[in-house]
């Protein structure tokens, strides 16, 4: 069961691995044990062919006297017959004979009782019967019927079963550190080829990843021919969600439209005359605010995952011009230094948005100087807004944020600004301080996350 669970859990390069190794170590255990039984095999025939060859010998030399005895015409004590113990024995019997080989040293052999196979009962061929023990060794035993001159005997030949064992066991030794060898290299082959098959897998699962963090619009070309159709499918499901938001913003283009126009024809109806106090606009200042919070976090959902990306320094120019009119008369010198080549995955809307609030607000509590910066740090863009005003007192620092919160009312504004940029740069993977400066004013630094698309051109 737990290897049931392991291959349904482990992951394509694991089943794979898995799979392979007991492949390949059955296939080892097999050819193994095959190669073992060929190298017993053609042992065995030549032991046989060695004593089929002798018990030839003695079937020519043996001979019939005037008497009717047989007897042996020739020595056929060769080397290793002629050895005491050897276990290279033959001995010929019938007729009330027996005639031996030197090694038996005038004993004889037990013959054991022969499988029958009639396939030699006619050509009286050798053929092999049950092994016997001689001497405390274990004997390998053929045997062949031959008739001379009319007398019937029985030819048998021996061979030490180690005769037959030894070389196999010997082939063995080698064999098995062979088949070890082979089996770690056709491992090592099949890890190498799971890296590398899988491989363009890896670089998939890294592109559909660039694609979700905005790196890339769609996927490239895939030479695998059976990832091709993943690709495709991949990329019109992209395009498709890429659709279907360009269609979203659409729609919240005109609901903005729809709702702001209201708005700002109420607000304009509005004065000392029928809203003496301010009440009445201060509650549609505040509407518009909402409406205009809400709406940018309806676009970042809509923009998300979409490879938006905006140049910090054409929307940064278009903000300072229009800053710098509205708070002409106050005289602030604005330096900005960005890096036309800065870009973020952020909505050209939602960026002027954000940049839009905090410069605002850097301009009303600036006191001659204000400085911008951007820079990148890993993965994101930090921009730097920083002005020579009072600052604040580090216990409002944290209020700052918080909606609604004005530090000081006699500057114009709802406290909405700050909490708005905040919300939004939170929407979008970033963060934001602020602190005193040390020397004096306020510290802005808020991070986004780097594109590196297309940039988008300033809005139009």
């Amino acid at each position: 069961m737990i290897g049931v669970e392991f291959f349904k859990r482990a992951s394509i390069s694991r089943r794979l691995v898995g799979f392979s190794l007991v492949f390949v170590t059955a296939t080892v255990i097999v050819a193994s044990a095959i190669l073992y039984l060929i190298v017993a095999g053609v042992v065995r025939e030549q032991i046989d062919q060695r004593l089929d060859t002798q018990i030839e010998g003695l079937r020519g030399a043996l001979s019939v006297n005037a008497d009717g005895t047989v007897v042996l015409a020739s020595s056929l004590d060769g080397p290793p017959f002629d050895r005491l113990g050897s276990g290279w024995y033959w001995q010929v019997t019938g007729n009330q004979q027996h005639i031996t080989s030197r090694s038996l040293a005038g004993q004889s052999i037990d013959n054991p009782p022969r499988p029958f196979d009639w396939r030699h009962v006619f050509g009286g061929e050798p053929q092999p019967a049950d092994g016997v023990q001689f001497r405390g060794d274990e004997l390998y035993i053929r045997v062949a019927a031959a008739g001379i001159g009319g007398k019937a005997v029985e030819i048998t030949v021996t061979a030490p079963q180690s005769a037959l064992t030894a070389p196999a066991r010997r082939a063995l030794l080698w064999l098995i550190p062979t088949m070890a060898v082979l089996g770690t290299v056709l491992v090592a082959g099949v890890l190498l080829q799971v890296r590398y098959g899988l491989r363009p897998l890896r670089q998939l699962t890294s592109n559909v990843s660039e694609i979700t963090s905005g790196n890339l619009p769609r996927l490239p070309d895939i030479d695998v021919e059976e990832l091709r159709p993943v690709a495709r499918e991949i990329n019109r499901l992209v395009d498709q969600n890429a659709q279907r938001l360009i269609d979203t913003r659409l729609h919240f283009a005109n609901l903005a439209h729809g709702l702001k126009t209201p708005v700002a024809s109420l607000s304009l109806a509005l004065n000392f005359g029928n809203d003496p106090e301010g009440e009445m606009r201060s509650l549609v200042d505040r509407i518009d605010q909402r409406i205009r919070h809400h709406l940018a976090r309806a676009r970042k959902t809509a923009a998300g995952g979409t490879g938006l990306s905006t140049a910090i320094k054409l929307r940064m120019d278009d903000l300072m011009l229009v800053m710098s009119r509205i708070y002409a008369d106050r005289g602030i010198t604005a330096h900005c230094d960005v890096d036309p080549d800065l870009s973020v995955a952020c909505p050209g809307e939602d960026l002027d948005e954000i940049l839009g609030n905090l410069i605002d607000n850097a301009f009303k509590w600036a006191t001659s100087s204000i400085a911008i910066s951007a820079k990148i740090a890993g993965s994101g863009i930090v921009v730097t807004i920083e002005d020579d005003g009072p600052g604040m007192a580090p216990a409002t620092v944290a209020e700052a944020l918080l909606p609604g919160r004005r530090m000081d009312e006699t500057v114009p504004g709802d406290g909405f600004g700050l909490t708005i940029a905040s919300e939004l740069i939170q929407l979008y993977g970033g963060t934001i301080t602020l602190s005193n400066a040390a020397d004096a004013g306020l510290h802005c630094s808020l991070s986004l996350p780097r594109a590196v698309l297309t940039v988008l051109g300033p809005p139009t």
